[in-house]
């Protein structure tokens, strides 16, 4: 895939008190944008519209991977990067091909990283802090999906199914006790926005497949 000229990231919140007020803060709009434009949540939303939704994610999160490691090998009882949530795209994508790493994620990481150089770790929470955010609406998608696209599983919105809040909350108090610096919460939005924004390329290019 050729490499485009990225969109410079916007300004930054100045320091926040709360990592996670300052987070919401600085991805409020491209969250919007996202979800307003995703074909999944639209309300004839079909399988077919899911299954591309689910070639964008995989490309997507398997970019993300190498970092979420990384968080996962300094907090191991959290389990940042749990195998299952391949295996669950692997599921859900039975009937189409494998994608690969997403190239305009990798980039917006690069990029992302080349910005705050000694906060590498901070800007890793804020990678997490999307991954981990997405549960919680793949949990609202699941209710509405599920019973229009029967009998296909919709394994990844599942998550954690009850337990996704409990999840979430751990990771909150986490992210709070990890990322609490002016320059590691300013680290930690400019990853989010990296991770939105690697994300958002996929639907914008081509409405729902992976670039």
């Amino acid at each position: 895939m050729p490499h485009t000229a990225l969109a410079p990231m916007p300004p930054q919140p100045a320091a926040a008190v709360d990592v996670l007020q300052a987070l919401r803060l600085a991805t409020a709009a491209r969250h919007a944008q996202l979800d307003s434009g995703l074909p999944i949540a639209r309300a004839d939303a079909g399988l077919v519209d899911y299954l591309e939704h689910v070639q964008a994610l995989s490309a997507w999160l398997q970019a993300l991977w190498p970092a979420l490691q990384d968080l996962q090998a300094q907090t191991p009882s959290f389990g940042f990067a749990p195998a299952g949530r391949l295996s669950a795209l692997r599921e859900d994508l039975a009937s189409r091909p494998w994608p690969k790493p997403s190239e305009t994620t990798a980039q917006c990481l690069e990029q992302a990283l080349a910005r705050h150089p000694g906060q590498a770790d901070a800007l890793r929470w804020g990678l997490a802090y999307v991954v981990e955010g997405s549960q919680l609406g793949g949990q609202v998608l699941y209710r509405s999906l599920a019973p229009r696209l029967a009998p296909h599983p919709l394994r990844y919105l599942q998550g954690d199914g009850a337990g996704t809040g409990a999840r979430w909350k751990a990771f909150m108090a986490l992210l709070r006790t990890h990322v609490a610096s002016p320059e590691a919460i300013a680290a930690a939005c400019d990853g989010a926005l990296a991770a939105f924004q690697g994300l958002q390329a996929h639907f914008d290019a081509t409405q729902g497949t992976p670039a």
